[in-house]
């Protein structure tokens, strides 16, 4: 008997007849309270993988980017990333919508935007009647770009310019289980030079649903409020 692979996304994947056993097996309880304790060993296992103070699950991939925005700026901030990025292309406006925040997308090659275009793209501080930037992000592996891996030296070098300027640092790591898998380089520390990251379990690992953003438990208790 022929089989279809279908290639159209890595969202198609399904949970396995062991994950469907476990999750009605699940020991579960009332979230709102904290009292759920398979969403919060959940959590505590991500934060620990992902090497942060503290983690939050999430319905989605999209709400975990755009709760972490949220979080991050004021209305009238600016968020830079590369021009193909997933907040910028397929997010429904969430930024504008949600935060009242703008994007300012810049052009880049495979995904990968250089320190110096983050520079260039930096609002001057001066200009009051500018936007003010306020975070750059990126996205490993990025969706557009065919799964390009960012290259570790470029986010190192990314975080300097973040850092200089006082700005903050976000990944939109939906897919960096595979940057990590084709790499070797854990996740904990792709993460570690990021101040906040989300990452999905609905796409490659076969989850049903969900998302989880990491970060310090300031930004956590923020972001859970």
């Amino acid at each position: 008997m022929n089989k279809l692979i279908d290639l159209r996304s890595d969202t198609v994947t399904k949970p396995s007849a062991e994950m469907r056993k476990v999750m009605y097996e699940a020991e579960v309880g009332d979230d709102v309270f904290k009292e759920d304790p398979t969403v919060n060993e959940l959590e505590q296992f991500a934060a620990e993988l992902l090497g942060k103070e503290a983690a939050l699950f999430v319905s989605s991939g999209v709400m975990g980017n755009q709760l972490c925005l949220n979080v991050l700026t004021n209305p009238g901030d600016e968020v830079i990333c590369e021009r193909n990025a997933h907040i910028f292309n397929y997010e429904s406006g969430s930024p504008s919508a949600l935060s009242g925040i703008q994007i300012f997308p810049v052009e880049g090659e495979l995904g990968v935007f250089t320190p110096k275009q983050a520079e260039e793209a930096i609002r001057p501080v001066s200009a009051y009647y500018m936007p003010r930037t306020k975070v750059i992000e990126i996205e490993n592996t990025h969706n557009r770009a065919s799964g390009a891996i960012h290259p570790l030296e470029n986010i190192i070098a990314l975080k300097s310019v973040a850092k200089k300027h006082n700005l903050f640092f976000h990944l939109d790591g939906a897919r960096i289980w595979n940057a990590s898998a084709a790499t070797g380089i854990s996740v904990a520390e792709y993460a570690s030079h990021f101040d906040t990251v989300s990452c999905c379990l609905s796409k490659g690992l076969g989850a049903p649903v969900g998302s989880l953003i990491a970060g310090s438990k300031e930004f956590i208790n923020k972001a859970f409020r």
